[in-house]
C-alpha cells in the first residue's frame, strides 16, 4: 500500500493527466481504458489508492513514485519577466486536499479544474 506522500502525489499525477487521458481514450479502441480511468476517478474521490489503475494506464510502473515534473504539457513561450500586470505569488492546490497538485497561477489563463472531484482548484496565497 503506498504511503499517504505517495497517494498524494498519485493523485496530483492523475488529476493533471485526466482531461489528456479522457481524449486519448474516446471512442470503440478506449472503452477497457476507459473504464480504468472511471475506476481510478472513483477511487480518488472515495480517498482509496490509484497507484494500481495509474500502473494500468502505464502511467506508473507498480511499486514505484510516479514520475516528477508538471504533468501538462505547452508548446507557449515561457513567460518574460516583469512583463505585463503583476499578480499575487501563491499556486492553485486541490480543492478537496486530498493531494498534492500545484499549478502555479498564470496571467490571463481560466483557473485550473480538478478532473477528478469536478471543482476549481483552490488559490493559496504566499505569505
Amino acid at each position: 500500500m503506498p504511503s499517504l506522500e505517495d497517494q498524494d502525489e498519485q493523485v496530483a499525477l492523475f488529476c493533471g493527466l485526466l482531461p489528456r487521458l479522457r481524449r486519448m481514450h474516446r471512442g470503440p479502441v478506449g472503452a477497457a481504458k476507459r473504464l480504468v480511468i472511471d475506476r481510478a476517478v472513483r477511487a480518488a474521490r472515495a480517498g482509496e489508492p490509484i497507484g494500481e489503475y495509474l500502473s494500468e494506464l502505464g502511467l506508473l510502473r507498480p511499486s514505484q513514485p510516479p514520475p516528477a515534473g508538471d504533468a501538462r504539457s505547452t508548446t507557449l513561450p515561457p513567460a518574460v519577466a516583469d512583463a505585463g500586470p503583476r499578480s499575487v505569488p501563491g499556486a492553485h492546490v486541490c480543492p478537496r486536499g486530498v493531494c498534492a497538485r500545484r499549478e502555479p497561477r498564470r496571467v490571463d489563463e481560466e483557473v485550473p479544474v480538478c478532473e477528478v472531484f469536478d471543482l476549481a482548484l483552490r488559490f493559496d496565497a504566499e505569505s
